[in-house]
């Protein structure tokens, strides 16, 4: 009986929650692009949760700031490539 009575209460129409559930899981689909974005550690991750934040409502915001986060995420500090003339002399072998 005990039983009933809880599973009749967490999912009537008077209960929060079913509203909260969808709540949650609402907002956790809007900031996916974001979170991806803090996952990958992409150097435009302020940037990305501000387009996802302002403009992420209308859609192509959202979507924007979704590709944007799947993009390349670079590097801080980019380094070239050692070639053989750019790298230091070797110690003479004996």
């Amino acid at each position: 009986m005990e039983q009933e009575f809880m599973r009749s209460w967490a999912w009537s129409t008077s209960s929060p929650v079913p509203f909260f559930l969808l709540n949650v899981f609402l907002w956790a689909f809007y900031f996916i692009p974001a979170m991806i974005a803090w996952v990958r550690k992409h150097r435009s991750l302020p940037a990305i949760i501000a387009l996802n934040i302002l403009l992420g409502w209308t859609g192509l915001g959202w979507i924007g700031a979704f590709v944007w986060s799947l993009s390349w995420p670079g590097h801080d500090n980019p380094q070239p490539p050692v070639s053989k003339a750019n790298s230091p002399a070797e110690p003479d072998q004996y």
